[in-house]
């Protein structure tokens, strides 16, 4: 009698998956809680970018959740913050527009700059799978308190238009447009500088690129605009 073993079929990014749900499921349960959403919000933004990784491997529907729930839990910590801002204030909040190349400084020191976009071609496995066109950014943030940053909160209160449109970030490992490493977490010293990139998928005629940034959900807007 012959006896066959089966083997397990080996996953691929299955942790990176796992870790995209629970972080989005964390994401989403602390929303609500003004006290703990800035860091339930970090873990969410984290949890996109494992969990875009983790849509090329074995576990595309738990990676999918992941993702979704953790770009939830990104939006539910919005809401809930600018509702938490508009009852005690009573106003909305400062709108500042530049350039590319301009810097804003928030009043506790910290400063942004965000270059002209360059053009770039993504590779074969990037995400969306299919770009008409994409730009890169690079984002400068100047470290003016006296209180470390995280540079992750930057990113995942982002909100990048083209042409009154949503502009998908663009998640790049080894190809031309890079990784989107806007996600990664970086800890910013006081009086330190901190540089990376991000990319977004356009189309393909010139059009208006806007790119939102604050350091938290609660703080001014800086808004970039200009012509790609």
């Amino acid at each position: 009698m012959t006896v066959i073993q089966l083997r397990p079929t080996p996953t691929k990014f299955g942790g990176l998956a796992i870790a995209s749900l629970v972080l989005g499921i964390v994401g989403v349960c602390g929303s609500p809680v003004l006290l703990l959403n800035n860091a339930t919000a970090v873990a969410a933004g984290v949890g996109v970018a494992l969990g875009a990784i983790a849509l090329f491997g074995s576990h595309k529907v738990m990676a999918g959740f992941g993702v979704g729930l953790s770009v939830l839990g990104v939006a539910f910590t919005l809401v809930a913050q600018n509702a938490a801002v508009r009852a005690l204030e009573g106003t909305d909040q400062h709108v500042e527009t530049l350039n590319w190349g301009k810097r804003h400084t928030w009043g506790d020191g910290l400063a942004v700059e965000v270059s002209a976009p360059t053009e770039c071609k993504p590779g074969p496995s990037s995400s969306p799978s299919t770009v008409a066109r994409a730009v890169r950014f690079t984002v400068t943030v100047t470290n003016g308190t006296d209180k470390p940053f995280e540079s992750t909160v930057l990113s995942v209160s982002s909100d990048a238009q083209f042409n009154g449109r949503t502009a998908a970030a663009v998640f790049d490992h080894g190809g031309g447009c890079g990784g989107n490493s806007g996600f990664d977490s970086a800890t910013v010293l006081p009086g330190k500088t901190y540089t990376y990139d991000v990319s977004y998928s356009i189309g393909t005629d010139p059009g208006e690129m806007q790119l939102t940034l604050r350091p938290s959900f609660v703080a001014d807007k800086a808004v970039f605009t200009g012509r790609v």
